[in-house]
């Protein structure tokens, strides 16, 4: 009786296909994208091997007529469209692939309609000289074009992904994937032929390879396993070629020495063949090792060069460089990175490891990132004390659920393994090194030797992160002395002006004060004494009245200050203008004016629109600057008022004006040009009222400026000076800037009856 090995091989397949989905799905969870499309091609080859079967046994006599035939037709272009997917699954690729979703679809209807006949089509199309084209082999057509377009562009993808690939690791998993699909291509071929048993056998060695490939993350590598076979097969050709040229070489020179034995020679041969084998064995492997790999290197010397190149480093940014230079030396790494981590705190108390990068091989700052404690990567770095690679990143189902920001800062720093490096049990640091120059991979001597270098960098990164760190401090230290400094000279400074405005001021409130006294004595005794006349009396009430005036305008100058520091100064907006403002401040400084021989220019004010502002208070700053410009100008001088209109064209919210107060006197220095606005503040000796031969009586405590800015602030507007410097010789002069919006919107506005009216009367 003979045995049935299509039979055997269709059932046998569906077994094993049905084996392996549900191993699969006891083992490994559903969630992989790649898992799923696998799970899914086994369950489409165990039913496409089942109805192999049951076509084999002639147990489909309960289905129509044909079923089991077509479905064998596209069972396989069905699976090679699966296989398809299943590639760019495994490939990592992203889109959607809607071009490769329309080819299977086009392909898979053709051959259903053409075998079916849907399309109600004659058995024979076309017949020529012998030949012809029946429906039948048009459907095969078909089949066979869909089935080599999904089949080339699996090989397509594949060879393209590993074109761009960089990461030795993935290069060596996509390296298995082609052996698959040949295996599986194979056996398709041979299903076409007519070989059912070998086609089966081959596409189910394709499917347990895909399987191997698809559940297990570390392969075996590839050049390493071509590297040593190329040194077995080097160490055997040598060995037998040694040893026969020996037995040659022995028999040809001592063949006619008397009492010669083959045998005995031969043993001789043996033996120092023996004894020499081993140290020529290794010398041949490593020969092979580095001709096949491009690079070999000691770790015991690397080990202890490095741990003296790195001993007495305390700079961070040279600790970084020599260490990851010497590392990429050793192991010819094209690139590296040194990474501080810090344990700190998140706004909503959560933990983040901040990995701050230090300057490494390549001469710049490599990008920080953040990793949270949570995540994935930082458990493994901080607690499993042993290397990590992006491959493990990328493809192992415990680093799934890594953020995409993390994940995605990782992908751009382009490195193949991460090293933490651990100071009293704490994660301190992290060597990330890329791809090494002769595209190999980073074996497990490899992990070991860094292991072991991280922590002879962790003294040393510990020390140097203590001294950096110290440096911060000191540099902080000298950054709070020089504030305390310049706190401590400003506090001197406001401890001075609060004593020149003791003196001011008892001087300001005597003067009046004295008056008031002298004139109230005299009346009292004339009084008494019956001398007083009119005259006298009005001459004697009239100096009291202007010592009390004086002695109110002080008191009010202190109570604008307080207000203006509350920011609660009354204003009384009104449609008014620059040019009335101005006038009233002028008239207030024509008798001083005229004693100092100064001449005052006004110029521009007149074609200025009309502001809402309160009209009495800008006069009350602009008094406070033209007397600070009388002040500081010599005798003789000369202040210029002047004005102009800002954004004209645009609306009268929009729009400003601007006046200009500049004088020819002594001017201001680059660094008083700030602190004269400041309360009580005055340039030179405060009890000097001016510069120039007469002396200036209208000086006040010091407070007209201070006044002048808030005024002019409360309006929305900005007072500023500007000074070429001071020097009382050459008198450079100053210029005070005041800018006031047209309509300031936190003013209420006039209605336009009130607006028209002051118009007209103005």
């Amino acid at each position: 009786m003979s045995v049935d090995w299509r039979l055997v091989s269709t059932a046998g397949g569906a077994i094993l296909y049905l084996l392996f989905a549900g191993i699969i799905l006891a083992r490994h969870a559903l969630q992989e994208r790649t898992i799923r499309w696998l799970v899914l091609y086994l369950a489409v080859s165990f039913l496409w091997a089942l109805g192999q079967t049951l076509a084999r046994l002639n147990w489909s006599t309960f289905l129509p007529d044909g079923l089991l035939a077509q479905t064998a037709s596209c069972g396989v272009l069905i699976l090679s469209c699966l296989l398809l997917h299943l590639s760019r699954s495994f490939l990592r690729l992203e889109r959607a692939g809607l071009g490769w979703w329309a080819l299977c679809l086009v392909s898979v209807a053709a051959v259903a309609v053409f075998d079916a006949n849907l399309s109600i089509l004659p058995s024979a199309l076309w017949a020529n000289q012998g030949w012809d084209i029946d429906r039948q082999r048009l459907a095969f057509g078909a089949l066979v074009v869909g089935w080599g377009l999904c089949v080339g562009g699996s090989t397509f993808l594949t060879a393209k992904v590993y074109r761009d690939s960089r990461q030795p690791l993935h290069r060596n998993r996509i390296m298995y994937w082609p052996l698959g699909l040949v295996f599986t291509a194979a056996g398709d071929v041979l299903l076409f032929s007519d070989h059912m048993g070998l086609g089966n056998g081959f596409r189910l060695v394709g499917t347990l390879i895909a399987v191997y490939v698809v559940l297990t993350y570390r392969l075996p590598d590839v050049r390493q396993m071509i590297r040593r076979i190329v040194s077995y097969l080097v160490i055997a050709f040598l060995a037998a070629g040694i040893y026969t040229a020996g037995f040659i070489a022995i028999d040809y020179v001592f063949q006619t020495a008397p009492g010669y034995s083959p045998l005995l020679a031969g043993a001789v041969t043996a033996l120092v063949l023996a004894i020499l084998f081993q140290p020529l064995l290794r010398l041949i492997q490593q020969l092979v090792n580095r001709l096949s790999s491009g690079s070999a290197y000691d770790p015991g010397r690397a080990l202890r060069e490095y741990s003296l190149s790195i001993s007495n480093i305390l700079d961070l940014d040279r600790l970084a460089t020599v260490a990851v230079g010497l590392i990429s030396q050793t192991m010819e790494i094209r690139r590296g990175a040194l990474f501080l981590v810090h344990h700190e705190k998140e706004g909503d108390g959560g933990d983040i490891f901040h990995l701050q990068g230090v300057r490494g091989m390549e001469g710049k700052e490599p990008r920080s990132g953040i990793l949270s404690a949570r995540s994935p990567v930082a458990n493994c770095l901080r607690r499993e004390h042993q290397p990590l690679t992006q491959y493990d990143i990328d493809l192992l189902p415990r680093f799934r659920e890594t953020a995409a920001d993390e994940r995605a800062w990782l992908t751009s720093l382009g490195m193949d393994v991460y090293v933490p490096i651990y100071a009293k049990g704490e994660w301190i640091g992290l060597l990330a090194l890329g791809p090494k120059a002769s595209g190999n991979r980073y074996y497990d001597d490899d992990l070991a030797l860094l292991s072991t270098l991280a922590d002879q960098t962790a003294v040393a990164l510990e020390n140097a992160r203590l001294f950096d760190d110290l440096k911060a401090r000191n540099e902080e230290n000298e950054g709070l002395n020089k504030e305390l400094t310049v706190a401590n000279r400003e506090l001197a400074r406001l401890d001075q002006a609060k004593s020149d405005f003791i003196n001011v001021a008892s001087h300001e409130l005597r003067t009046p004060l004295t008056q008031m006294r002298g004139y109230a004595e005299m009346l009292y005794e004339m009084c008494h004494d019956d001398s007083l006349t009119p005259d006298l009396t009005s001459q004697m009430t009239g100096g009291i009245s202007r010592a009390t005036q004086r002695l109110e305008e002080i008191i009010d100058t202190m109570f604008d200050v307080s207000q203006i520091d509350t920011e609660t100064l009354a204003l009384e907006p009104s449609v008014t203008s620059v040019e009335m403002a101005v006038s009233g401040a002028v008239k207030n400084w024509a008798t001083a004016l005229e004693q100092r021989g100064q001449a005052l220019i006004v110029e521009g004010l007149t074609e200025m629109p009309p502001i809402t502002a309160d009209g009495k208070r800008l006069q009350q700053a602009f008094s406070h600057l033209i007397q600070n410009a009388i002040k500081y100008t010599p005798d003789g001088g000369q202040i210029r008022i002047t004005g102009r209109l800002l954004g004209q064209g645009m609306s009268p919210q929009e729009q400003s004006v601007e006046v200009v107060v500049a004088d020819t006197g002594i001017g201001i220095a680059s660094d008083d040009l700030e602190r004269i606005f400041e309360k009580f503040y005055r340039v030179g000796d405060v009890m000097l009222h001016s510069t120039g031969k007469t002396k200036f009586k209208g000086a006040g405590p010091g407070l007209g400026l201070t006044i002048a800015r808030g005024i002019v602030q409360a309006h929305g507007g900005r007072l500023w000076a500007e000074s070429p410097g001071h020097d009382e010789e050459t008198c450079p002069g100053s210029e005070f800037h005041v800018v006031l919006p047209v309509q300031p919107r936190h003013l209420q506005a006039m209605d336009s009856t009130v607006f028209m009216t002051s118009m007209r009367r103005g």
